[in-house]
């Protein structure tokens, strides 16, 4: 009897483990919303963490844009630095490794929402 329930047990931690990681997936955000409806990701094995990563345009604080995904740990905790089209760039990950640790919101913008939001923002500098 304790061997079957050992078994059982067993069975319990590989499909807890093969289930792995769900995390809120944006592809794209802006002021705090997802602007493209998207589901939820399961991680694979290769990306056992959540993020939330943030890119914000020097120069300007007003446009700030948001993703959330799976990632691979070693991309975790990390702010880099570039140009984009010779405007500076900075860009910052953040990690998390339990379910639906990375924020996440329910209420989507239209992308046109978007679009008059950013203007707003741009025009009142």
């Amino acid at each position: 009897m304790a061997a079957v329930w050992t078994r059982l047990l067993l069975l319990g931690v590989v499909v807890a483990v093969a289930h792995g990681l769900t995390c809120h997936r944006c592809p794209i955000g802006i002021l705090g919303r997802c602007l493209i409806p998207s589901d939820d990701v399961q991680c694979d094995n290769s990306t056992s963490s959540c993020f939330s990563g943030t890119t914000s345009f020097n120069g300007t604080s007003a446009i700030r844009l948001q993703t959330r995904g799976c990632v691979i740990d070693d991309a975790c905790d990390q702010t880099v630095g570039g140009s984009f089209v010779g405007i500076g760039v900075t860009a910052s990950i953040t990690c998390c490794r339990t379910d639906l640790c990375n924020g996440g919101t329910s209420v989507q913008l239209s992308l046109a929402a978007a679009c008059v939001a950013v203007l707003a923002s741009l025009w009142a500098r």
